[in-house]
């Protein structure tokens, strides 16, 4: 009985290996991931508001930079993986040229959308979006390929949703998606077993290993990033201030709650004329700190004591509502309603 056993397992293992017949190259894991985690955290230092102050040329800078960079690890990995397989005196399955398009469609769509958000808004789910694209590409490969890519890419996806689910600060998710690119698709290259077909308890000990080498970093990354943010510098009261002046060098300034603060507010279109800025006042619930330098605020605050944070990451936008009226005795009329909160 132990013979036939042991026969029908082979025999088992043989079909295995013929459905899965595709191989991911542990090379394209590494290519991928180092510069996709290099990209998380160093687009921003690259293209910033200095270098382009016009909101279009940022957002065709990145464009341009995500397309330049990745294209070219795009060509690399191609390549490559076609010099090692004519080396090995073999074609490139038509399965595996078919799942290299794929793979590309997804990054297309991912620098495509990073491009879009900067005109249509969802920047905060820009790191999510790529961590679900990039799972949901291995999990294609791995279901031609190995299983431990079908693990890996649905943990992937399950990481961004998760992340979005709840409501994850910007910072967090874009540290969460540089380690998962810089140390998870490095690790899991080692982790490529040939197709071998593995119990799920075994798959579930690797998930675990890799879900506590993704997620650590990502959490340590995250406090340092956030304890970098406290200021330190002199604080003083928002009357003091008024009264004295911007003092030099760097000065926290204390805003009490119900301060009203007015924004200016410019509407221009094709269906309206734009007629320059109004004021509409607003009152704060919270008190909130602000950091000035020479007199200039530097995007650094928190609200009642809170964390540090800054304002182009941290304030959300939401639940935008746009009504229109007609009636005889009013005649035409528009309002409008939003929700401005601090993220987590």
């Amino acid at each position: 009985m132990s013979t036939v056993a042991s026969q029908l397992e082979a025999i088992q293992s043989m079909l295995a290996a013929g459905h899965r017949s595709i191989r991911l190259q542990r090379h394209s894991l590494l290519l991928w991931g180092i510069t996709g985690g290099i990209l998380c955290l160093g687009t921003e230092h690259v293209i910033t508001p200095e270098r382009f102050p016009e909101h279009l040329a940022r957002a065709v800078a990145v464009l341009l930079f995500l397309g330049i960079a990745l294209s070219g690890v795009a060509m690399a990995d191609f390549w490559y993986t076609r010099h090692r397989i004519e080396k090995r005196d073999e074609s490139m399955p038509f399965v595996q040229a078919q799942l290299t398009k794929v793979w590309w469609l997804l990054i297309g769509m991912g620098v495509l959308f990073t491009f879009a958000t900067a005109f249509f808004g969802g920047g905060q789910m820009v790191f999510v979006i790529w961590l679900v694209l990039f799972g949901l590409g291995i999990y294609v490969h791995g279901l031609f390929s190995e299983q431990i890519l079908e693990w890996a890419g649905v943990m992937m996806i399950l990481l961004g949703i998760g992340a979005l689910a709840l409501q994850a600060p910007y910072t967090a998710t874009q540290w969460l998606a540089a380690s998962t690119f810089g140390l998870g698709m490095p690790l899991l290259a080692t982790m490529l077993d040939r197709g071998a077909s593995k119990s799920a308890w075994t798959r579930a000990g690797q998930s675990a290993l890799w879900l506590a080498v993704v997620l650590t970093p990502a959490v340590s990354g995250y406090e340092w990033r956030e304890s970098q943010r406290a200021p330190d510098a002199p604080s003083m009261a928002l009357e003091s201030f008024v009264q004295q002046g911007p003092p030099r060098g760097s000065v926290i300034v204390a805003i009490p709650a119900g301060t009203r603060i007015p924004l200016q507010v410019r509407i221009g279109g094709n269906i309206v004329r734009d007629d320059g800025d109004f004021t509409v006042p607003l009152t704060l619930a919270h008190p909130i700190d602000v950091v000035v330098v020479d007199g200039k605020t530097n995007g650094t605050f928190r609200v009642a004591d809170g964390p540090w944070k800054r304002r182009s990451n941290s304030l959300w936008i939401r639940d935008v509502q746009l009504r229109a009226t007609l009636e005889p005795s009013t005649g035409p009329a528009a309002s409008m309603s939003m929700i401005l909160t601090v993220g987590n």
